[in-house]
């Protein structure tokens, strides 16, 4: 009697032991992947591990941006005069005629945009500008586009990609120049014969916005003859060397309107990656309270189930 008793108990605890370990594999996987209440504690724990390094990265970038943001400000302020000037002096010169301005003209749009991400949304808005304006364009215009910004390409070159003819990538690799400038002008000039050219830009408002802005500029050859009538006022020697400065002004015009907007543009970006980081740190803190409410809450119903089954044991072993 008391052998069969015996393994009778030694049967029942051993199936009560199999059924202990096959029942939490059976049901992990599935609970993980839905994201139920009885997720594992070691799966919150790699999970809070994993949210703690992102918030910790997040905050690093959010004060490398800060840090940079001074020294961005600062030369896009230096610059902003030299864009108004550049302004000033382009209003100078004699408009269009009405017949011309009626006339369909091609246009080569310039969106500056980032070459990195995590910035918010700041590529995004200068290409919706772009779509939109080439959206209310006939199709038959020769527009085209050359992007300052690799970020830009990947936002455009679904839509329009046909229309993409040059794509200046790491222009922010070194500070921005009024040579690095020049060269990228000389370089649209050359890239597509176009009458007007239209920049992109976002201008920095403050440190937490910014507001995306368009300006266009008049091609030497599209204003030969007004550049002309503009030439009067000074004296040269003769027609040549005339048309040669006037082409060398309007070249000068356009390098130094992109040297103020691509620092427009970088200011913006380095403010919204702050802001951003800024948020992606907020909301990795909201991540980690809540996964630690979880994981305390697994262990301990895994503290209660072990004490449930130590009490069962003991009442099982009681009654035998």
């Amino acid at each position: 009697g008391r052998s069969w008793r015996g393994s009778s108990k030694m049967l029942g605890r051993a199936s009560f032991a199999t059924a202990l370990r096959t029942a939490p594999a059976q049901r992990l996987p599935r609970a993980v992947v839905a994201g139920e209440r009885n997720v594992s504690v070691k799966q919150l724990r790699l999970r809070l591990a994993a949210v703690t390094s992102i918030q910790r990265i997040t905050k690093t970038m959010k004060m490398v941006a800060a840090a940079k943001l001074k020294g961005f400000q600062t030369r896009m302020i230096a610059a902003r005069p030299l864009g108004e000037q550049i302004n000033f002096l382009v209003s100078q010169i004699p408009p269009p005629a009405e017949e011309v301005e009626k006339k369909e003209i091609a246009h080569l749009f310039v969106p500056i945009t980032s070459d990195r991400g995590l910035c918010g949304g700041v590529n995004n808005a200068v290409a919706k500008a772009v779509r939109l304006q080439l959206a209310e364009m006939p199709d038959t215009a020769e527009n085209k586009i050359a992007i300052i910004g690799s970020k830009g390409e990947a936002l455009l070159k679904r839509m329009h990609g046909e229309k993409i003819v040059r794509v200046i990538a790491d222009a922010y690799a070194k500070p921005t120049s009024f040579a690095l400038a020049s060269e990228i002008a000389e370089e649209l000039l050359t890239c597509s014969k176009t009458d007007k050219t239209v920049i992109v830009y976002n201008k920095f408002l403050s440190a937490i916005a910014y507001e995306t802005m368009t300006e266009e500029i008049e091609s030497p050859d599209a204003m030969e003859d007004r550049l002309a009538q503009f030439g009067e006022k000074y004296e040269f020697d003769d027609e040549f060397t005339e048309s040669l400065h006037m082409q060398d002004m309007m070249q000068f015009a356009l390098a130094s309107k992109l040297y103020s907007r691509i620092l427009e543009g970088a200011t913006s970006e380095v403010s919204a990656r702050m802001q951003a980081m800024e948020n992606a740190t907020k909301n990795c803190g909201d991540m980690m309270s809540k996964l630690t409410v979880k994981m305390n809450k697994a262990r301990q119903a895994v503290i209660t189930q072990e004490l449930s089954e130590i009490v069962s044991g003991a009442a099982c072993a009681a009654e035998g």
